[in-house]
């Protein structure tokens, strides 16, 4: 219901009872459990699959309280609160965009399985493009334009199945030979070493 009614671009922040175990039979069946937020919680990442499921993106566990709220047959029961983005849904177009992941971690694998090692330039769609510009992507990931626009009512479709590697020429164009002079505000005028 939350994916329904939020907009496209929207952002859901949800707090909620996790068990660290999956809930026996025979606690679900307990009303005074039921009551008490314990028989019906999902399992810690059931929680976080329902959301992938719903469809949502970009899912993070923002607090996970380390001590137990409540801990019931040796099954404990906590807080936590995610946060999701609901907007990757729609169709893939090729604009020559390319990003490339900073890190910290040597390679990620994002929502629509698209696996990508630390430093490497990636051809991705518009829609991917987009969405790695805002939260919580952006500060994960350079994003390199086309040097030519390739406007949206020109674009082709882009095959999202795949996760390829983009040569720099498909963003700068294949005829792209330009020099310049050196960049003052490389090394803060220090030098570089």
């Amino acid at each position: 219901e939350i994916f329904r009614v939020l907009k496209k671009g929207g952002r859901a922040v949800i707090s909620d009872i996790v068990s660290d175990e999956e809930v026996p039979e025979e606690m679900q069946q307990e009303p005074e459990l039921w009551s008490g937020c314990i028989s019906g919680a999902f399992i810690e990442e059931g929680l976080l699959a329902a959301f992938e499921r719903a469809g949502f993106y970009g899912i993070q566990i923002l607090k996970r309280d380390l001590d137990p709220w409540r801990t019931v047959q040796g099954i404990e029961f906590r807080s936590v609160t995610l946060e999701a983005f609901k907007g990757k849904q729609g169709e893939c177009f090729e604009r020559n965009q390319a990003v490339i992941y900073s890190g910290p971690f040597k390679e990620v694998l994002d929502d629509d399985n698209h696996r990508m090692e630390r430093g490497k330039r990636y051809a991705v769609c518009d829609k991917t493009y987009n969405l790695y510009k805002k939260a919580p992507y952006r500060e994960f990931f350079e994003l390199v334009d086309p040097l030519v626009d390739v406007p949206l009512a020109e674009a082709k479709p882009f095959d999202c199945s795949r996760t390829a590697l983009r040569h720099p020429k498909e963003t700068k164009g294949q005829d792209y030979n330009a020099t310049t002079e050196p960049n003052s505000k490389c090394c803060d005028g220090g030098g570089c070493y």
